[in-house]
């Protein structure tokens, strides 16, 4: 069976207590969290994503091939290495220069560790392409609900 049918409703974007990810997820009402492994493979990835120094990691030079090649590669051959999830990340986060931005993102990270690896790694394995699917669409719906930046004009 597909784990990534089972579905719940996306958390209010006024719930007071969301996770980084809840909120993040909540952008898109379109498109419920996970749940189960595949719900926590999704939050990794969402925090491995958020967690990446654009500016001044290397990261950023590739944007390009970062959806279809980069961020896929390291994903799943890290789940081929890792035997834990403690593992996984460790290996995806220092390949990609990515760590939590806050100490929310410290807590929902050290709690999404504490998964049963197995299911969670089987699942970024074989359904890579899925979950970073769902993952740039919620970059995306998270960009586009910042609020604009005011235009700084040069009057030298």
């Amino acid at each position: 069976m597909n784990q990534l049918t089972h579905r719940t409703p996306a958390p209010s974007a006024a719930a007071p207590d969301l996770s980084p990810t809840q909120g993040w997820l909540a952008t898109t009402s379109h498109m419920p969290a996970l749940t189960g492994p595949a719900g926590t493979a999704e939050r990794l990835l969402l925090l491995i994503h958020y967690g990446i120094d654009w500016q001044e990691g290397w990261v950023g030079r590739y944007r390009a091939t970062y959806w279809d090649k980069l961020l896929p590669d390291r994903v799943i051959t890290a789940t081929y290495r890792a035997g834990s999830l403690r593992r996984w990340w460790r290996e995806v986060a220092s390949e990609l220069g990515s760590a939590p931005r806050s100490a929310a993102e410290r807590h929902e990270l050290e709690q999404l560790l504490r998964a049963d690896s197995i299911p969670v790694l089987e699942v970024l394995r074989f359904e890579t392409e899925a979950l970073l699917l769902r993952t740039r669409i919620v970059a995306d719906a998270v960009r586009l609900n910042r609020p604009a930046r005011p235009l700084v004009v040069d009057e030298a």
